[in-house]
């Protein structure tokens, strides 16, 4: 049995999956198994997957499901105790695995892993680190100390098997099916964060998983917690943050009344400064700093809402 089994789902990916799989197949950690899903590509991802010949690497193909159903099926089909998940359009560096493992080894009563990770945007490459004082940390309730900057996306999340079957995997009728199972896994169980950087996020793939999420769908993620934040003050908060987000998605695009309901949830001490500017603000406005934030971008200035 292969120490880690790592689950990619695929779906019209040809564009990135060659660099994706060499970054799983070059890891310094090579006891693992490769499970690549394909759900019904209808581009060229079919034949990059072939052409690789290592006997650790296994090809399921099913008709197109959706993400959830694509990585659920790789964790069923699984041999180790142990699961990583990696988008096709992500990079791994080559300590991720070993590092996961670390996690695991260093602390036994974890039930998920994520390490810190960087993000790829146009010529900017921004290491996402969380402050903590130890490399590695046990966090019980993570959304605790997530503050919009994500603590850690599906490529640089682990989980262990008999939880994840457990809890019955990702759900496949919303759009935000991961951040709704990290939640809930969050407010079960305590979670490994290691501050090394291991993986790298492309936000500049027009056709990633994130990008492909309808606003409507994702909001619905609300529904699954709205008697629990009642109780939780952390959970509120962080989902506040979502809410924040969303609503200026919906402002941006021209939604008005959607995000007057979403803005009328929001408790405003869970926002910082900046936020509460921005959320009181003309859409016209917020579509000129939207520009300006991109433009700064592309000279290698990268800022958010959620940063200080």
């Amino acid at each position: 049995m292969s120490k880690i089994s790592v689950i990619i789902p695929v779906y019209n990916k040809a564009q990135y999956l060659k660099k994706t799989i060499d970054s799983v197949l070059n890891q310094s950690m090579t006891d693992f198994e490769l499970i690549i899903v394909n759900d019904g590509s209808t581009d060229q991802s079919i034949e990059i997957i072939n052409s690789f010949n290592d006997k650790r690497i296994k090809f399921i193909n099913q008709t197109n499901q959706g993400v959830a159903v694509a990585r659920n099926l790789g964790v069923t089909n699984a041999g180790s105790e142990l699961i990583a998940f990696l988008d096709a359009d992500d990079l791994w560096f080559p300590n991720h695995l070993a590092e996961i493992l670390k996690l695991a080894e260093t602390f036994p009563q974890a039930t998920f892993f994520g390490t810190a990770y960087q993000i790829k945007y146009e010529s900017i490459y921004k290491d996402i680190v969380y402050p903590f004082k130890n490399t590695r940390v046990l966090l019980d309730k993570y959304y605790r100390h997530d503050k919009g900057q994500a603590l850690f996306y599906t490529s640089n999340f682990a989980v262990r098997k008999n939880i994840f079957l457990q809890e019955g995997g990702f759900k496949r009728q919303i759009d935000a099916e991961d951040t709704e199972f990290f939640l809930r896994l969050g407010t079960q169980y305590p979670m490994a964060y290691s501050r090394t950087v291991t993986m790298m996020h492309i936000k500049e793939s027009e056709n990633s998983l994130f990008s492909q999420y309808q606003l409507d769908k994702k909001v619905q993620l609300l529904d699954f917690f709205a008697r629990q934040e009642q109780t939780d003050p952390d959970l509120k908060t962080y989902l506040d943050l979502h809410r924040f987000a969303w609503t200026m998605e919906y402002l941006l695009t021209g939604h008005k009344k959607k995000a007057q309901k979403l803005k009328r949830q929001i408790d405003h001490k869970n926002l910082n400064t900046k936020q509460k500017i921005l959320l009181n603000l003309p859409p016209a406005i917020l579509r000129l700093l939207k520009r300006i934030q991109r433009k700064l971008r592309q000279k290698g200035v990268y800022i958010t809402a959620f940063s200080k």
